[in-house]
């Protein structure tokens, strides 16, 4: 199999060196750690110092092997360095030194990605996870469907199940005042109809999300502490209890606390303070854009959990297809190498 040097290219600053692909080539305008093929007798750290010479003019010291991927028939071997020189484009449309965590918002290519992603979340790794409620941890949204039904109907409004998840997923207010825009409903009595539909479901009878209590316990299993941040009242707490996952939460907050609703960040900056995080090792994980955006005002993570890719724009750090795909998202596994770079290197 063909073998790939890529060369992970540290300034003393800690920054990393990332490449854009020019027009013309395979994954063109993606990024990627820049190198090149192994030729015949060639060593592959050989390799990767003629390439960066050849395409960057950029001589590298400290050359050290830190992990291997295979992709599309190559196998590449990425190579972690330092430069204190500056690297000329001859053919890549942009060259950047980046802090590691930025590397989040860049798309790259493939075989990259993985590694990009790793080095990010090693900058520093995520300690404490802080989840949404609704639709993430718990599976409400049917009731939640079946409640906005029942509120409409009460104003002779045929909403289908569709339409109403919908407007759900932005949030009850949205879909609240969408609702009553459209059909001159007073809000304040659409919001006392909404709230006679309480009694309609209960959280006994709900299901946690698939794929979550695994997620959870494998998390903690990384070293991540667990919050909950929900508009939802106390009662949620019963429900974390029933799934045996109450003990992994070291704190709560619900609607009873009266912050802000999200995006606002106050409750996050509460935590936060409350029990002296980093929020630069924090991810706020929810199933709506609203999430992502109150992790992010807060200083930290966010991780959009969108089984049914119904945000494919939303901006999120993180986005996963499903919760059994959190963990390694978040806290990923076997890139010690980049985990643990030497001194001269961070």
């Amino acid at each position: 199999m063909t073998e790939v040097a890529a060369g992970i290219i540290f300034r003393e600053d800690g920054c990393v060196l990332a490449a854009r692909r020019g027009s013309g080539r395979r994954n063109a305008h993606l990024w990627e750690f820049p190198g090149g093929k192994r030729e015949a007798g060639e060593d592959i750290l050989s390799c990767l110092r003629r390439e960066l010479m050849e395409e960057l003019s950029l001589p590298v010291t400290g050359l050290q092997v830190v992990c291997e991927a295979e992709e599309g028939g190559l196998r590449f071997v990425f190579i972690t360095g330092r430069t204190d020189a500056e690297p000329v484009a001859t053919e890549h449309e942009d060259l950047r030194f980046l802090r590691p965590r930025t590397l989040l918002s860049l798309p790259f290519c493939p075989a990259d990605a993985p590694v990009a992603r790793a080095l990010a979340l090693a900058d520093p790794p995520v300690t404490a996870c802080v989840w949404d409620f609704d639709g993430t941890l718990a599976d409400t949204y049917p009731g939640l469907v079946c409640r906005l039904q029942a509120a409409a109907a009460r104003f002779d409004l045929r909403l289908d199940e569709h339409r109403a998840l919908n407007l759900m997923k932005n949030s009850l207010s949205y879909a609240a005042e969408t609702l009553c825009a459209e059909k001159g409903i007073d809000l304040k009595a659409f919001e006392a109809a909404w709230q006679g539909t309480k009694a309609m479901v209960s959280l006994r009878l709900t299901p946690a999300v698939e794929g979550i209590p695994g997620a959870v316990r494998a998390l903690s299993e990384r070293g991540c502490r667990h919050f909950l941040y929900t508009h939802n009242d106390r009662k949620c707490l019963d429900f974390l209890d029933e799934q045996g996952l109450l003990p992994f939460f070291t704190d709560c907050i619900t609607r009873e606390d009266g912050y802000p609703r999200k995006p606002r960040p106050d409750a996050l900056t509460a935590l936060i303070r409350r029990h002296g995080l980093d929020p630069a090792a924090c991810v706020m994980i929810g199933d709506r854009p609203l999430d992502v955006e109150a992790g992010q005002a807060a200083g930290m993570l966010g991780c959009l959990l969108d089984t049914e890719g119904r945000f494919p724009q939303v901006p999120a750090d993180l986005r996963a297809g499903s919760a059994a795909e959190l963990a390694e998202l978040i806290c990923p596994t076997g890139w010690d190498g980049l985990r643990t770079l030497p001194p001269e290197f961070v």
